[in-house]
């Protein structure tokens, strides 16, 4: 058995000895706040980083959107074309959608046996600017018609975001093109 001396604890039951196993516990156990800093320094540099990169500005939103409509509207005056019917765009309330003519009714009704030609919503904060057909205005009601002759009259859409705008503009022989105001654009209908 043990011998102590009188007045002191034996050292397997002395305070200093849990308290020393105790510190050396809870230091092993989790982060300092100086690593978490570090951690969170690290992380926040690193999205500074990365997210312009996947953020679309005004500009490239614009540019995007008005590319997408050349291509419909050349998608769609080539299905006139080849399937010999009248097709039309159309500006709605938040966008645009195409139609065909049924010549039986004598009346213009949505696409709805072609996905691509599908009604179309802006991006946030988009609209549609001053529209024209042979320097006429298009209001909300008229259509840019695509005839099936593939001889289209000339038309002009804007697209807005801001201050930022582009122009898709169609010629005779259904050419479509994409033009930023001011940048070499040539005539405007």
């Amino acid at each position: 058995m043990p011998t102590s001396v009188p007045g002191r604890s034996s050292p397997r039951y002395s305070n200093a000895g849990r308290s020393n196993f105790g510190q050396s516990r809870r230091s092993t156990c989790g982060f300092t706040l100086l690593e978490m800093m570090v951690v969170l320094l690290v992380f926040g540099i690193s999205l500074s980083i990365i997210t312009p990169h996947f953020m679309k500005n005004d500009d490239e939103v614009l540019k995007e959107e008005s590319m997408r409509l050349v291509a419909l509207i050349e998608y769609a005056a080539d299905s006139a074309s080849s399937r010999g019917l009248w097709l039309a765009w159309s500006p709605t309330a938040s966008g645009y959608r195409f139609l065909q003519r049924d010549e039986n009714k004598n009346v213009w009704q949505p696409v709805t046996t072609d996905e691509v030609l599908r009604e179309r919503q802006l991006p946030e904060g988009m609209r549609l600017g001053a529209s024209s057909q042979q320097q006429v205005a298009v209001t909300s009601n008229a259509l840019i018609a695509l005839s099936p002759s593939g001889i289209h009259a000339p038309f002009q859409i804007e697209l807005r975001i801001g201050k930022d705008n582009r122009i898709v503009r169609g010629n005779l022989i259904g050419q479509v093109e994409m033009i930023t105001p001011g940048v070499g654009e040539g005539p405007v209908l």
